[in-house]
């Protein structure tokens, strides 16, 4: 019995946090409330599989460097997805938390929540994305 208030506990304090945040866990990317324009469009020739755990429909341009195009989605199991496409070859995609990074020969980009400080050494590339040069 202790294991089922134990849940029910949780999932108390879990809703009464989000509350008071005033959002979801979703919520928090604005890069991701644009309207959708053909920029957002899924790159030609990226392979089918590139965004199983993105939700397509809301992928959105956010910026490009070096080429490379980025773009941020919701995941199917994590708040936010991004991808760094290139070409139909040379792409990254990943999904996480806030703070999730992804690294490239001649960058790394970093996925933050709306209203993150910016820090040193990092530019900004869009409310939620920040770069920094390798």
């Amino acid at each position: 019995m202790a294991g089922k208030w134990t849940f029910v506990w949780l999932v108390a304090v879990s809703a009464t946090v989000f509350t008071l945040m005033g959002c979801s866990p979703a919520e928090g990317f604005s890069d991701l409330r644009s309207t959708p324009s053909a920029e957002d469009a899924v790159p030609s020739g990226l392979p089918d599989y590139a965004l199983e755990d993105f939700d397509a429909d809301s992928l959105r341009f956010v910026s490009a460097v070096d080429e490379t195009r980025l773009y941020l989605a919701r995941g199917r199991d994590f708040p936010v997805c991004l991808l760094a496409y290139r070409t139909a070859t040379d792409w990254q995609g990943a999904c996480g938390q806030s703070m999730t990074t992804m690294k490239s020969p001649g960058f790394e980009v970093m996925v933050v929540q709306d209203g993150m400080p910016n820090r040193e050494g990092w530019s900004k590339a869009g409310e939620n994305l920040r770069i920094k040069d390798q």
